[in-house]
């Protein structure tokens, strides 16, 4: 299995915000997750400071992050796996893979905001050394949003 990753700033290299929207829609599927519309995915990445990294396996994209940098912080707007392939370290191979470019860029801090609830996330997030740090109330129409950071070493 080949697993390779790719960046964008924008959509002009080989990924519509259609495509984009559907790994989002898929992997969210049957979640209380809001789903980006690709208008909503196209919108984020007119801002120069939001890009996309892209996880693939084989010819096949299986995942997205999608994060803003603000000077040397950054901040995680989503990831997601398709479920064929969670568990199997996809998540974990795409921090590990974000947090080496977020070297290169001088990031020093990475922030997320997490449903509570989202344990599967949770977990993925302080495997990952993420920390939390606080809570923003109703950040989601049903639940709180844990905020979680991590900082670079």
């Amino acid at each position: 299995m080949t697993i390779s990753f790719a960046v964008y700033d924008g959509l002009a290299k080989g990924i519509t915000a259609e495509k984009l929207s559907e790994i989002h829609k898929l992997s969210f599927q049957g979640s209380v997750e809001q789903v980006w519309t690709p208008a909503e995915i196209s919108s984020l990445l007119l801002n120069p400071d939001t890009q996309v990294m892209t996880i693939w396996q084989e010819a096949q994209a299986i995942g997205f992050l999608m994060w803003r940098q603000a000077r040397e912080e950054a901040e995680i707007l989503t990831l997601c796996i398709l479920p064929a392939w969670r568990t199997q370290g996809m998540g974990s191979q795409i921090l590990q893979e974000f947090y080496l470019l977020a070297a290169k860029n001088k990031i020093a801090e990475i922030f997320l905001e997490v449903r509570e609830n989202n344990a599967p996330a949770i977990r993925l997030y302080e495997k990952n050394a993420f920390k939390a740090m606080g809570q923003r109330k109703n950040y989601y129409s049903d639940k709180d949003a844990l905020i979680m950071k991590y900082i670079m070493k």
